[in-house]
């Protein structure tokens, strides 16, 4: 059965005592049983549909996970539908039960054993309630490809960037907000970063946005930019702490201004254009560098992390290791995307304390689909999976060839064939000594 027909299926039945709402198109059925539903139901997820669809059924796996007795009584399966990656189950805790209950390593695993699915994950629907999400496939398994923008116009505060495992545009928040993007080697921390060029283009094109770039690594990430989509580039630390000394003294400026002014958010213009800081591997000047430099750097990214929004200076930083010794001023980022990291201590790094058992899994991310993560915004406690656009060195070559605000010098404008360079002409006068 197809995704959009795994999507659409649905019906009415009564489970556990409680009305079950699906969906379902084209069926007179009034009452069907859960063998019907099941018989209807994907190959994948039969298992599962004819458990949560029959109250005997459920009587039964209650107390086998230790969520329920007939003693105590058992939770209520409130309602379910199909999604594009298997099911979602609302389920009505039983008194005295917490999220806590069912949201662990151990009643997880069990509960996907037990409905014989992929996985199975966790979260809040509200007090009293939880969410199950039956996972049997997963939307984004296959690679996102670059595409050009439809439209000259960027929306600088939804920038798409790749796709979210519900089939919408992932689109990240650049004017009036900081990134920070953590990831172990080979996660797709590059192509986050070029996606996010790359739907910046029209902007950059049109001047709207200046990129300044400092990467420590020495520039083999993003030196085909160089001197025509970067107006700073930056490669090691004397120069890196520089550019963000210019950066820091434009924010100032820029600040003033408004404060004479009376403006409180600056809106980029091609005269004051968002100023957007790329810092790639971030750790390389938090953490490695000298002490003087260490305390130089976190100095002013502090700064430009707490100061800079309203005035369109932006910050987006890179880095493997999420802890607070390599970026110690991460809870100044409003955006945080984790892709994939080698410990589940680390999700707390990035997300903040009890992010796992939100959902943010980063740790359980596989290495064969690079650009895969989980996005969490101040504001909200639901993170967001998706995967990054995948940026090829040729998909990178059209950006900066489609993209670069930097006239291209294409040869000389004027016809010097005939110049001899050994020719200095005749001089009727002497020649200066």
């Amino acid at each position: 059965m197809s995704i959009e027909a795994f999507v659409t299926a649905a019906g009415a039945v009564v489970s556990a005592g409680m009305m079950l709402q699906w969906r379902r198109l084209g069926t007179g059925t009034a009452s069907p049983t859960p063998a019907d539903h099941a018989a209807a139901a994907p190959p994948e997820l039969r298992t599962a549909v004819l458990i949560v669809t029959d109250p005997a059924q459920l009587a039964l796996m209650w107390p086998a996970l230790g969520l329920g007795s007939w003693q105590v009584g058992y939770p209520k399966v409130f309602s379910a539908e199909y999604t594009a990656s298997g099911m979602s189950v609302e389920v009505q805790l039983l008194g005295g039960q917490s999220l806590k209950d069912w949201n662990n390593d151990t009643t997880r695993d069990a509960l996907a054993q037990y409905l014989a699915v992929e996985s199975v994950t966790v979260s809040s629907a509200g007090p009293g309630f939880v969410r199950l999400e039956l996972r049997v496939f997963d939307t984004l398994a296959d690679t996102a490809v670059l595409s050009a923008p439809v439209s000259p116009e960027v929306d600088l505060e939804a920038v798409p960037v790749g796709v979210t495992e519900d089939f919408d545009s992932w689109r990240l928040r650049v004017l009036y907000a900081h990134i920070l993007l953590a990831g172990a080697t080979g996660s797709g921390k590059g192509s986050v970063l070029w996606s996010l060029v790359a739907g910046l283009g029209p902007a950059i094109k049109a001047g709207l946005v200046d990129l300044w770039l400092a990467d420590p690594k020495g520039g083999a990430e993003f030196g085909r930019g160089e001197g025509r989509l970067f107006v700073e580039f930056a490669t090691d630390t004397a120069t890196i702490l520089t550019m963000l000394r210019a950066a820091e003294e434009t924010m100032r400026e820029r600040l003033a201004r408004m404060r004479m002014a009376g403006v409180r958010k600056l809106v980029p213009t091609t005269d004051e254009p968002l100023i957007l800081i790329i810092i790639d591997e971030a750790a390389s000047l938090s953490s490695y560098a000298n002490r003087d430099e260490q305390q130089e750097f976190r100095r002013l990214t502090g700064l430009l992390l707490s100061q800079g929004r309203a005035a369109a200076v932006s910050v987006v930083a890179a880095l493997q290791d999420p802890s607070k010794e390599t970026m110690p001023n991460r809870q100044l980022f409003p955006v945080r995307i984790g892709l994939r990291l080698d410990e589940p201590t680390q999700n707390a790094m990035v997300h903040g304390q009890g992010a796992r058992d939100r959902g943010a899994r980063c740790d359980e991310i596989s290495a064969h689909t690079p650009g895969v993560g989980y996005v969490g915004e101040d504001g909200t406690t639901e993170f967001v999976r998706v995967r990054s656009f995948y940026v090829s060195d040729d998909d990178i070559d059209a950006i900066v060839d489609a993209y670069s605000p930097a006239p291209e010098i294409t040869g000389p404008t004027e016809d010097y064939s005939g110049f001899d360079p050994d020719d200095l002409g005749e001089e009727s006068g002497p020649v200066a000594a």
